[in-house]
């Protein structure tokens, strides 16, 4: 339909006609219950007219939403309604018009009041089973997308060819004779092989490794587990240690600039923290949640700087961000000649040679990569080709080889550890098929190693390694030789091995803890409110001095007092009562007189609504005794009125 809508593409609404589309909901008098049962667990194309394969996991209303569970165990799943949780309901109606809006004022599609809403996890790729076969892989929680299933499509003309499920192939076509493998079995664990021969469910390969590769793994390991552990102090810790304030110590531990005669910028700080750009000095700085921790190393290095020059550190509690010049720092005759030396004074300390590393990452140091690489020349030297050893296994099944092309199928969620013996399993990249190194580095998504052998794409890491010794990998490209974690029986009979299902992630440095809103997921899910066994009552504040009906202090009443002596004020109650008697205060006032209150028979004090006892605030009508002034016994004084009162005087 033609007509003016004011579509919003480039900034601006349109102020002429558009072309308006409106979308007939088929769904619009169906039962979200009923949506439930029938799309749950199915696929589903969502983002029209951009389609994109998900999977449906919940259906959800303004109210409720629908998700399949198993309610007891051994019973199959049904659909269970949830309630939204109270911020819940206004964030449905929120994403509900967010949507009906998108289409209607970018799009210029009319979708109609939206009242279901899809939970659909995006189409991740294809896993490739145990058995040889792949099937689509969805995306966790924390991907999944909310849809009006009025947008969304049940099937297309032309699907992606790319994520077509597949049988499994049979092995004489996915593993022919001469194909290079890697043996998954416990023994000779990630050895490269050669397939011999194929049968329709088992196949024989060929081993070729060196007996002593198992012993050397270990050695590698033990080179990382012998460093010296180094302690790490608190910042406050760290600058009493130096006899500093904070603030120095941040200014000194960071960029401290000082501008010479000439205007050039001389750097004096150690440069051990970059917290702008979120980076660290290994063995040297780390940061712990909001705070840095300095190592004894640093301690060291400031003690000695301290006392090499301490003009630099009684500048640095000065007021002020501004670069200080030479002179202000070194009042002496040659202020120049003083920031030179303190430059190669610095530069011999090899504070200049300090590689700054990310907050989230875990690196070892170069003295210990040089021990690794000097461990690693030693083992290639003494082999040689004469000492390799070939040995053949037949009938083995299809999951105990590692085919290259399968790696970044098969080996997800592989974990890793500093001082990893590691081998390349894929045979697309720079480094070499099946060369061998050691992990010296995890990153957040990929990890560093240094190789046994130089390659032309090799790299120094930022100079923690040798010429061409190095690279930056992902983690499905490598096997792990020192934590086998892909173990496969070479019995055909033998059901496959459960694997590793929670995904390596390692995380260093300050990672901030956000919680979810109670009884909801971080994915922004409508999820129940919390239920608890035992609700906490609801506790109202009370006038402590305010009773109620058969309450001892009646209603405005003080506390219960006995009968046995007069209420006099808290402030002056003593032992004797004719001294308390004669110090107390006035209970009522009579044209400016201050009349005494004298004890009246049985004990009693005058009571009744509007009475006045100093030192108490009760409600109306504070009686000294909380009586309500009704049923009072004899001799008790009566009194109705709202206000002050006074007794009347003995005649």
């Amino acid at each position: 339909m033609l007509g003016y809508h004011g579509v919003n593409v480039h900034g601006s609404e349109s102020r002429n006609k558009s072309m308006i589309v409106h979308i007939k909901n088929p769904f619009e008098h169906a039962k979200p219950e009923d949506l439930a049962k029938k799309m749950i667990g199915k696929r589903i194309f969502v983002g029209w007219p951009f389609l994109q394969e998900g999977q449906v996991v919940a259906v959800s209303d303004s109210l409720f939403k629908y998700e399949k569970m198993v309610v007891a165990p051994g019973s199959p799943a049904r659909v269970v309604s949830n309630p939204h949780a109270p911020q819940g309901l206004s964030h449905w109606k929120a994403k509900a018009e967010r949507i009906e809006t998108y289409y209607s004022k970018r799009c210029g599609v009319i979708t109609g009041n939206v009242d279901i809403l899809l939970h659909v996890r995006p189409l991740k790729g294809l896993k490739r089973l145990e058995s040889g076969a792949f099937v689509k892989d969805y995306e966790g929680p924390n991907k999944e997308t909310e849809q009006a299933v009025q947008m969304c499509l049940s099937e297309v003309v032309s699907e992606d060819p790319r994520f077509l499920e597949r049988e499994a192939p049979p092995l004489s076509e996915e593993f022919p004779d001469g194909s290079k493998v890697f043996f998954l079995g416990e023994h000779a664990y990630g050895v490269a092989a050669q397939v011999a021969s194929t049968t329709d469910t088992t196949l024989s390969v060929i081993l070729a490794f060196f007996p002593s590769e198992k012993a050397e793994n270990d050695k590698f390991k033990t080179i990382v587990a012998n460093r010296k552990a180094i302690p790490y102090y608190p910042s406050f810790r760290a600058a009493d240690l130096v006899g500093i304030s904070g603030r120095a110590l941040g200014k000194i531990t960071s960029s401290f600039m000082v501008i010479t005669s000439d205007n050039q910028k001389t750097n004096l700080g150690l440069s051990l923290k970059f917290e702008a750009k979120a980076l660290k000095v290994i063995d040297y700085s780390r940061k712990e949640g909001r705070n840095w921790d300095y190592s004894q190393k640093t301690i060291d290095l400031l003690n000695e700087y301290k006392e090499k020059f301490p003009e630099i550190f009684r500048i640095l509690d000065k007021n002020g961000d501004a670069m200080m010049k030479a002179s202000e720092v070194f009042p002496g005759p040659d202020p120049d000649g003083k920031v030179k030396e303190v430059k190669n004074w610095l530069k011999s300390k090899g504070v200049r040679d300090f590689e700054p590393v990310s907050l989230f990452c875990d690196q070892l140091t170069k003295e210990t990569v040089a021990e690794i690489e000097a461990l690693a020349d030693t083992f290639t030297k003494n082999k040689s080709s004469t000492s390799i050893k070939k040995a053949i296994v037949k009938g083995i099944p299809r999951q105990a080889v590692l085919k290259p092309s399968h790696a970044v199928y098969r080996l997800q969620n592989q974990h890793f550890a500093l001082g990893d013996r590691v081998t390349m399993v894929q045979d697309s990249g720079g480094v070499p098929l099946s060369v061998k190194g050691v992990v010296i580095g995890l990153n957040a998504k990929s990890m560093d190693v240094v190789w046994d052998v130089p390659f032309m794409s090799g790299v120094t890491l930022g100079d923690r390694c040798s010429q061409y010794r190095g690279s930056t990998v992902e983690f499905n490209t490598c096997l792990n030789l020192t934590n086998p974690q892909f173990v496969t029986s070479t019995n055909p009979k033998a059901p496959p091995p459960v694997r590793n299902q929670v995904p390596f992630k390692p995380r260093f440095g300050p990672h901030p803890a956000i919680n979810p809103q109670p009884g909801q997921l971080p994915a922004a899910g409508f999820r129940p409110a919390p239920q608890t066994n035992q609700p906490g009552r609801v506790h109202i504040m009370a006038n402590p001095n305010r009773g109620g009906r058969g309450h001892p202090n009646g209603r405005g009443g003080p506390p219960h007092v006995s009968h046995a002596q007069p209420i006099v004020a808290p402030a002056l109650q003593t032992e004797n009562n004719e001294a308390a008697q004669q110090k107390a205060p006035p209970t009522a006032f009579t044209n400016g007189n201050h009349v005494p209150a004298p004890m009246l028979s049985r004990g009693l004090n005058p009571r009744g609504r509007g009475g006045f006892v100093p030192g108490f605030r009760g409600g109306r009508g504070s009686g000294s005794n909380g009586d309500r002034g009704r049923g009072a016994p004899r001799g008790g004084f009566r009194g109705r009125g709202r206000g002050s009162f006074a007794t009347p005087l003995p005649s």
